[in-house]
């Protein structure tokens, strides 16, 4: 995320994660039916938390690591 600090933080704090949790409580109906599509979303949560974490510990940039912390949760 480019920008200056305060607008990233704001902007990240207010949409981003806001949203991810938006879509996952409106897909809430294809997740619950489905025992093989709950399996490939936890695939998939797992996958990008080890990544991202992974990546935070090789960023120089303060912010870069922020990102991937907040991705890795």
């Amino acid at each position: 995320m480019e920008g200056p600090t305060p607008v990233s933080a704001l902007i990240h704090a207010a949409t981003l994660v806001t949203a991810g949790i938006f879509i996952i409580a409106r897909t809430n109906r294809i997740w619950g039916c489905s025992v093989y599509a709950r399996t490939i979303l936890l695939w998939v949560g797992a996958v990008t938390s080890l990544m991202r974490s992974s990546m935070g510990l090789v960023q120089n940039e303060v912010k870069r690591v922020l990102a991937c912390s907040t991705c890795s949760q």
